[in-house]
């Protein structure tokens, strides 16, 4: 019998809103907590006005971060299976803006079109590609959009891991 315990986190609708790097979804394992990546899906959920360039993109990555976290709203991760208990991880949403972060090492990188609807996800489950969270991890998963945003302009970042 497997003794995992699987969850998803997400980051809910985080504003498109200039062309700098912007923290969707922030990560802390605890000093005695490791987690596991299976799964990142990243997607553009609305684009509005004005509308962005039709060959316009929107770059995401999952980087490792300094600092103390600030702002944001905080996430509770949805238990999908494994025996019932509260993930040990911190997540935090810039649903409301992250602040007191450094963007560092980059550790998993896409690109997606600036188009509602446009989405990617990378599974890893069972290929030996999950990504690893070590004790004490900060992480979070930034996007940056090209050019064109503007109000009506929304991300969504989706984590799917084990503890």
């Amino acid at each position: 019998m497997l003794n995992v315990r699987t969850y998803m986190a997400d980051s809910g609708l985080v504003s498109i809103g200039g062309t700098s790097a912007t923290a969707a979804l922030y990560l802390a394992t605890s000093s005695t907590q490791t987690l596991t990546i299976a799964k990142v899906k990243v997607s553009v959920e609305g684009v509005s006005s004005p509308a962005p360039p039709s060959n316009g993109s929107v770059f995401f990555a999952l980087c490792v971060v300094t600092g103390t976290v600030g702002g944001g709203a905080s996430v509770t991760p949805t238990q999908i299976a494994g025996p019932a208990l509260a993930a040990q991880t911190t997540w935090t949403s810039g649903s409301t803006a992250l602040t007191g972060l450094t963007q560092s090492t980059e550790v998993w990188p896409f690109t997606v079109p600036f188009t509602a609807g446009a989405s990617w996800a990378d599974d890893h489950e069972n290929t030996g590609l999950e990504f690893p969270v070590p004790i004490s991890g900060k992480y979070a998963v930034y996007f940056t959009a090209a050019s064109g945003a503007g109000s009506g302009c929304s991300a969504r970042v989706c984590v799917w891991f084990a503890e």
